[in-house]
């Protein structure tokens, strides 16, 4: 699903009015008739129920009257503030202002602190909110009366429905500006807003229904918009199917470098998930110090031991070994838990320079990049990389912060600057490709922010790059698996009991859930 930002889903908009005639008042009633009815599927029959409807003077206000001559017809008792002036309001907002007016709906002004008050005291007897004031356009700081009013909404500890986007959310950032209504459910027309599914915003959005408002699934699915929502639908169809001679040589050889003096739970994470997504051979490369542990606590995956700096990290010279088994692998995954040593940063490099086969670079594997981006100039393989949002920032040289700020574009850019494909972890990962094609991750949840989940992701990812699967499709099938592994043991252990290890043994139901009866 196509997932966009507030200029392109106007240029749709105004698409579907010059080259099909759908006049922008038809999409306005469109847009609230659908507020109306999922707000009935979520809060029951309207009738006999109080609604608020706090309306702007723009089209999201426009949206609002529309939600209040509905919901009146179905028999809810209304009650109408707009922030502002009528006479302010015009184009397609005037019209269905001008209908609920000649309709004999009250329709209050709101401009100052007594009317705010009356506000308060009709959202204090309300049962519903509808939050239809500010809307998509929004660029700059909330400020003023719409702050205070916004306040007065979330104070008020109603339900809220946000009509399109919650007031005060950057719709292509999803960032908070200056102050935001905290909705229970938004109705959004057409596509779903970056906004909605960034965070902080996702928070304020609450449960996102999906507005038909007629325009054409032709116009809906424009190859020119670049960001998608990863789906079920989109992730059943990649999960591999395996034919009935098939056998382990057959399935693909991971080669993990992983792991050093106090860190061998992260190699032992990468190697297993890689496993457990059907992976035919691993073999785990590390230090020479810790093979016995790792054989100790690994019974299915090879292993072995590379020569080591003076810090028991793997010294460059473990290169040579490197390249004599590599004809063997299909795939490599290299970085988590190798340390932050000069000597091994180095080695890193020269192996992703060596690889022919697709390389998978997370943690310390992405930090020994940092400062040194131009060593992915002429690479002979294809890239992963899969930081967290501190890893991303060292890579870019900017605050983790700023990374956050724009997920999207950080890694879009980094993507199409460098010909690497990008997963940048966190609540809702966005992973993009060379050509800056961006797929937004629905699973997971805050239990996942627990060391080792992000070792775990690295081992999925290579494990299907392994078998032979598409680069993009097994990242995002990785990615959409990894959360929905964690969901389904945050159920089990809760967010707080939840640790990496847990995310491993769902992984096999995570895949019977994605692949169902078929």
């Amino acid at each position: 699903m196509k997932v966009v930002t507030a200029d392109e889903m106007r240029k749709i908009d105004t698409r579907a009015t010059k080259e099909l005639g759908i006049l922008g008042v038809v999409l306005m009633e469109n847009a609230g008739r659908c507020v109306v009815t999922e707000t009935e599927r979520r809060y029951g029959c309207l009738e006999g129920k109080r609604l608020c409807i706090v309306s702007g003077k723009g089209n999201n206000g426009g949206d609002g009257f529309v939600v209040a001559r509905h919901a009146t017809n179905r028999g809810a008792a209304v009650s109408v503030f707009i922030v502002g002036e009528k006479d302010d309001i015009k184009g397609d907002a005037r019209i269905n202002l001008e209908i609920l007016l000649r309709s004999g709906i009250p329709v209050s002004e709101l401009r100052d602190k007594k009317e705010l008050r009356e506000l308060r005291r009709i959202l204090s007897t309300c049962n519903i909110v509808i939050d239809a004031l500010l809307g998509t356009g929004l660029s700059s700081s909330v400020k003023g009366l719409h702050k205070e009013v916004i306040d007065a909404i979330n104070s008020s500890a109603k339900p809220v429905v946000s009509v399109d986007i919650p007031s005060g959310i950057s719709s292509d950032t999803g960032e908070i500006l200056g102050n935001a209504v905290v909705a229970d459910m938004t109705v959004t027309a057409g596509l779903p807003k970056r906004g909605l599914l960034l965070y902080p915003g996702a928070k304020n959005a609450g449960v996102v229904k999906i507005a038909d408002i007629g325009i054409p699934k032709s116009f809906l699915n424009n190859d020119s918009i670049k960001t998608n929502l990863i789906t079920l639908e989109q992730v059943k169809k990649m999960i591999p199917r395996r034919e009935p001679d098939v056998h382990k040589g057959s399935i693909g050889h991971l080669l993990v470098i992983a792991g050093s003096v106090g860190k061998t739970g992260a190699a032992c994470m990468t190697a297993m998930a890689s496993l457990r997504v059907g992976t035919g051979l691993v073999t785990l490369a590390s230090p020479a110090s810790v093979n016995d542990i790792l054989e100790t606590k690994l019974t299915e995956i090879m292993t072995l031991p590379l020569p080591e700096t003076d810090d028991q990290t793997i010294s460059p010279y473990a290169l040579e070994e490197i390249e004599r088994i590599l004809p063997k692998m299909s795939t490599i995954a290299i970085g988590p838990g190798l340390s932050m040593n000069r000597e091994t940063l180095s080695f890193i490099r020269d192996v992703v320079g060596e690889s022919t086969v697709p390389v998978i670079i997370d943690a310390d594997g992405v930090n020994a990049f940092a400062g040194n981006l131009e060593a992915l100039k002429g690479l002979r393989s294809k890239v992963v990389f899969t930081p967290h949002p501190g890893e991303m920032a060292r890579l870019l040289g900017i605050t983790a912060k700023e990374v956050q700020r724009n997920r999207i574009e950080v890694v879009q850019s980094f993507a199409t600057a460098h010909r690497v494909h990008i997963a940048l972890k966190g609540a809702r990962t966005v992973i993009s490709d060379p050509g800056g094609n961006v797929y937004i991750n629905p699973t997971g949840n805050p239990g996942m922010a627990t060391g080792g989940t992000g070792d775990i992701l690295t081992g999925m990812i290579a494990g299907f790059v392994a078998q032979g699967m598409e680069l993009l499709s097994s990242i995002i099938l990785g990615v959409y698996l990894h959360g929905l592994a964690g969901d389904m043991a945050a159920m089990e252990y809760t967010e707080m009991g939840l640790i990496a290890t847990d995310l491993i043994e769902k992984i096999p139901e995570a895949i019977k859930v994605v692949r169902g009866k078929d």
